[in-house]
This record gives C-alpha cells, sequence and structure tokens, in this order.
C-alpha cells in the first residue's frame, strides 16, 4: 500500500464514526438471476437508458440477456454477467442516493463483492457509468474462458472447517485455492476446472456435504488469473482517468479504505488475491455501524452479513433491493431511522 493510500486509510479508521451506521454492498457474479430487476424497472422505466448504453457497450441487448430471450448471449457467461450486474446495481445505487435521497451523512463506506467492487466505485464516482461500462465489459471479456483460454471454475464449500479444505488443497498446490472468505462456514475455491472438480470430490468423500458449483465460467480471486491481471492493469492505465471519490470506498481484498491514489494497484491485485469479506464485515461492526444495505440483485451479500454479526452478538438492520417488496420494506425502515433526506 502507498503511503497516501495508508493515510487515507489511517485517517478514516481514527475517525469518530458516530453518526456513520450504514454501509451500503454491492454483490459480484453468481447473484443473477433471470428477469433480475423487471419489476423495478417497470415502474422506474427512466432507467433503461442505463441499460441501453451497456447494451451498446457489451454487443448484446442486455434486458434481453437478463430475461433469458438471447440464446447467444446467456446471462451465465460471465462476458455479459458481468456487465448485466454492474448496470444494474448502479441503477440502484443511483436509486438510492439521488431518488431516495439516503442520507450521505450517516453512510460509513460503500464496499464490493467482487465484480460488486467496480459498481461501489462508479457510485463512489470514482468514474462515470459509461466508463465503468468500459472497464467491466473488458474486464468481462479478457477473464472470459472463450478470450483467456482459462478453463476456470469456482465452488462454494459450506460447513467445513478451513483446516481441513487447506489439507485437502494441499493436493492441488497452484492449481485450486481459495478465492473468497465469506462467512465463518463458507469458503468458495477458484482454481482450473479439472482440478476444482477433483477437490470437491476429496471433499466429499472427507465429509463435507455441501460443495456447490457456482454460476461462473471463470476463476477469480486467485493466481490463476495473474496475466489477466496484468492486461486489466495496462487496460485501466491506457483508458481510466479516476476521480476523487465523494464517497469513500473500502476494498474487500485490501480490508482497508483506499483513495483515488493506488486504484489501479486494488483492481490489479483484486484478481489474484482472495475476497476477505468476514475480515471487512467484522471491521464496520466493530465501528459501530448497524445498518447495512445490500444494493443490486440477489441477497448473498445479506445472507453472509447477517450470519457474521450474529456470530458476533451483534445486532444489525440489513436490507437489499432484491424486488419491490424489499424496497417497501427498506424505505420504511429507513424513513423511520431518519436515514432519508427530505426532497
Amino acid at each position: 500500500m502507498n503511503d497516501i493510500a495508508g493515510i487515507w486509510n489511517k485517517e478514516h479508521k481514527d475517525k469518530e464514526s458516530k453518526g456513520k451506521r450504514m454501509v451500503l454492498m454491492f454483490p459480484g457474479q453468481g447473484s443473477q438471476a433471470p428477469g433480475m430487476g423487471g419489476r423495478f424497472l417497470k415502474f422506474n422505466d427512466k432507467y433503461l437508458e442505463y441499460f441501453e448504453k451497456a447494451s451498446i457497450t457489451a454487443g448484446a441487448d442486455i434486458l434481453k440477456v437478463i430475461k433469458g430471450e438471447d440464446p447467444l448471449h446467456p446471462l451465465n457467461d460471465t462476458r455479459f454477467s458481468q456487465v448485466a450486474i454492474f448496470t444494474l446495481s448502479c441503477v440502484m445505487g443511483d436509486y438510492l442516493l439521488r431518488d431516495l435521497l439516503l442520507d450521505r451523512g450517516s453512510i460509513y463506506s460503500l464496499m464490493g463483492h467482487s465484480l460488486g467492487e467496480y459498481s461501489a466505485l462508479c457510485c463512489c464516482g470514482a468514474y462515470s457509468f459509461e466508463d465503468g461500462l468500459k472497464l467491466v465489459s473488458y474486464r468481462g471479456n479478457v477473464m472470459s474462458s472463450e478470450y483467456s483460454g482459462i478453463k476456470g471454475m469456482m465452488a462454494a464449500v459450506i460447513g467445513a472447517p478451513v483446516e481441513l479444505i487447506m489439507e485437502v488443497l494441499e493436493n492441488y498446490r497452484g492449481r485450486v485455492f481459495i478465492s473468497n472468505y465469506n462467512d465463518y462456514t463458507q469458503v468458495v475455491l477458484g482454481g482450473y476446472r479439472k482440478d476444482v472438480e477433483k477437490a470437491m470430490d476429496d471433499l466429499k468423500k472427507r465429509g463435507v456435504k455441501k460443495v456447490i458449483a457456482l454460476k461462473v465460467n471463470t476463476a477469480s480471486h486467485c493466481p490463476v488469473m495473474k496475466d489477466i491481471s496484468l492486461k486489466l492493469r495496462r487496460f485501466i492505465e491506457e483508458n481510466m482517468e479516476f476521480s476523487c471519490m465523494e464517497l469513500p470506498f473500502f476494498s474487500t481484498t485490501e480490508v482497508a479504505f483506499r483513495s483515488v491514489t493506488g486504484l489501479e494497484d486494488t483492481l490489479e491485485g483484486q484478481l489474484v488475491n482472495p475476497i476477505r469479506w468476514v475480515e471487512s464485515v467484522e471491521y464496520f461492526l466493530k465501528q459501530g455501524s448497524d445498518t447495512f444495505i445490500e444494493i443490486g440483485p440477489g441477497k448473498v451479500l445479506s445472507g453472509l452479513t447477517g450470519r457474521i454479526a450474529r456470530k458476533n452478538e451483534i445486532p444489525v438492520n440489513i436490507f437489499n433491493t432484491c424486488d419491490l417488496e424489499d424496497i417497501e420494506v427498506m424505505i420504511e425502515n429507513l424513513q423511520e431511522k431518519g436515514l432519508l433526506n427530505e426532497a
């Protein structure tokens, strides 16, 4: 970590956290589902322009991809799932921050899980939605097995001690890695497809009951992605110009606040280093944050964060934007807590 980024992190650690109650969380790849965001967009059609821009950048009708109406561009293809998730997450982020007037003074930080960091950075103001689309589209393309030649895979291991998992992975050094530390009972493996499949079988033979292949066709957050991470950095250096952020951003691979300076390092390292979600949530719990909002498709982060908080016996409020009913519940509760400003 460079000196400026270190100073930024220390300032936020030392900062009085009173009143900084909210943490905004953005999900990553794997949270996609057919029809996601459909009901929200039906009643908020002004946001359709985001998807029009996304479609031009991705070279596919992203709304049709989401609806499952485009057989040539499946939603689980990383080239399109990343753009779709990023777009919907930015839509929901703008909806909360601009339309609902979420109280910015009560926001401690924005953070994301994997791809979700790109959505978080966009909502922080590090770059425009249009520039973020170009970056995410490039990331999805360069990570795709069709472009990278890497036959990667990821799998969730649930209910097994990390020590047991590490013992099994000793037989797959340099081939299979722990990519995500999601909660106290869930980690995610990443690596070469054939080796991950063998490691999954070995874990089951050792008595692990839940080993689940994820809906991705790549292997993020492990050394397998080294060459891809270098290509991503070159793209960033040649095509991106970061702006000063309006809201604090917290890296879940570095477990630290980051400023604009050094974002190239963060985003390059993000592809080869594990996501430390447990440590990241623990940090904010210790700082007294009591409201976590998952912004984007799905409820994966809501579930992980809830289990981490319960394990630490800390009561928190967790909301998400998965469907209209969830949004209505969130709005009602945020109004009661005084976390929405008057228009």
